[in-house]
């Protein structure tokens, strides 16, 4: 809005400055023509006045020569000879310069028709001029150069004005509210970053119940169990990796690495696939016995039926790194193969009635 002001503003100075040079311009003209013309009318008047003057020394020189105005008359309407054959014979030398003094008068009459006519021709120029300015100026197409708009111009400028400098006020006044306002934004989120933790250890420790620290303690140690147990899957089987649900602290999920990182749900494993996760995660808290116990004897019962050969064979490999490092690790299958691949063993054989017989093969 200030910018469109500031252009309106702009463009209402510049109206105003042309109209005002206009009307400069238009006053100077009318001033000059208006000068002329009075000037005009002034040597008319004079030139009248002196043709009267003029007149009345010819009235006095006529009477004084004792000729009546018929006479005159008639003697301005001959010839220049004439003038001089009539004086003649009535007066002699003093008709002749009669007829010079009348010779002179009506020189200096024309010539002062003549200058009162070049007159009478000037000022109607003049007055024709001084219409035809007059006429253009009050056209529709330079109306707003009258001198009555200029007040109601400038009122509106002076209106524009004010309302821009309002607006660059509000203006000046919301950039520096939208400063304080940022300003302000920034220190609570560095307040809220410098509380983050406490409010996080006041929302698990502040349960009535401790169910959410007992969660909150318990995802920790899953954590720490999940990092070892996948160190173990790697060599169990390669395709996954366990990690903890987002948002529930005691749930697992799998990636499956085969499908580009899809997480699955560890109820879309098969059994085999099942069976070595849950032996990672058995062996993996194996791994995380404390310091002052040490856990020896690993039992697996069942589970190895569901697994291919292949996967057998990595499985027992992995069990047999196991028992070299010292752990006794018992297995409990009905799987043929492993009683070639366990040399010591105990087969459960049943003879009827109720009755078995214990067999203990040693390595």
């Amino acid at each position: 809005r200030a910018e469109v002001v500031a252009q309106a503003d702009a463009a209402l100075a510049a109206a105003l400055a042309a109209c005002d040079g206009e009307a400069r311009e238009a006053e100077r003209t009318v001033a000059e023509l208006s000068a002329r013309h009075a000037d005009a009318l002034a040597r008319r008047a004079a030139g009248l006045a002196e043709l009267g003057a003029v007149g009345a020394r010819f009235d006095a020189a006529r009477a004084a020569a004792g000729l009546d105005a018929d006479e005159l008359r008639s003697l301005l309407a001959a010839e220049p000879e004439r003038h001089a054959g009539v004086g003649q014979p009535r007066a002699g030398a003093s008709a002749q310069g009669r007829g010079e003094s009348i010779a002179a008068l009506v020189e200096q009459i024309g010539t002062r028709e003549r200058a009162v006519a070049l007159a009478d021709a000037l000022v109607a120029e003049r007055a024709r001029l001084v219409a035809e300015h007059v006429a253009a100026c009050t056209s529709p197409t330079e109306a707003l150069v009258d001198a009555a708009q200029v007040p109601a111009l400038a009122a509106a400028a002076t209106v524009a004005d004010t309302r821009a400098a309002k607006l660059a006020a509000e203006l000046r006044a919301d950039g520096d509210a939208r400063a304080r306002r940022d300003a302000a934004l920034a220190a609570i989120g560095v307040e809220e970053q410098a509380v983050e933790v406490d409010r996080v250890l006041g929302d698990v420790i502040g349960s009535h119940d401790g169910k959410l620290f007992r969660s909150f303690a318990q995802s920790l140690t899953l954590d720490a169990l999940l990092a070892v147990a996948n160190s173990h899957l790697e060599e169990l089987a390669p395709r996954y990796q366990l990690e903890r649900v987002p948002r529930h602290d005691l749930e697992l999920q799998v990636i499956d690495r085969d499908l580009g990182g899809e997480v699955r749900s560890v109820q879309s494993l098969s059994g085999g696939e099942s069976f070595l996760v849950s032996l990672a995660l058995a062996l993996g808290l194996s791994s995380m016995s404390a310091q002052d116990v040490r856990v020896r004897t690993l039992l697996i019962d069942e589970g190895f039926g569901t697994l291919d050969p292949s996967t057998l064979d990595s499985a027992l490999a992995v069990l047999d790194r196991l028992q070299a490092t010292g752990r006794q690790v018992g297995v409990i299958s009905h799987v043929p193969a492993l009683v070639e691949r366990v040399g010591a063993h105990v087969r459960i054989i049943q003879r009827g009635g109720g009755r078995s017989e214990v067999l203990v093969a040693e390595a």
